[in-house]
């Protein structure tokens, strides 16, 4: 049997995938100002959370975390998965 298999869908398109590994980006982008050049750039910068996922011949395919959902993690659904547990923090004594 497979280790941890987490198989994901690609929201937007319907395809299914194997959940390799996550990551997270940051980028930063400048722009010279016209008047003053670099002195007054006009700065760009982000964060980003991308998936690396397989499909069904290998390929190697990047997504963007918030177009997938979580199918079944080791043949078991996530809902089955989390089912001891209560929704959110676990209930204070």
């Amino acid at each position: 049997m497979f280790a941890m298999t987490t198989i994901v869908q690609h929201v937007p398109s319907g395809k299914h995938y194997i959940l390799l590994g996550a990551g997270y980006g940051a980028w930063a982008t400048a722009r010279p100002n016209r008047l003053l050049g670099d002195l007054f750039a006009t700065d760009k910068n982000g964060q980003t959370r991308v998936l690396c996922l397989c499909d069904a011949e290998g390929r190697v395919e990047w997504a963007f975390a918030d177009r997938v959902r979580i199918v079944s993690v080791d043949g078991v659904a996530p809902g089955e998965v989390l089912s001891g547990f209560a929704d959110g923090a676990e209930a204070a004594d």
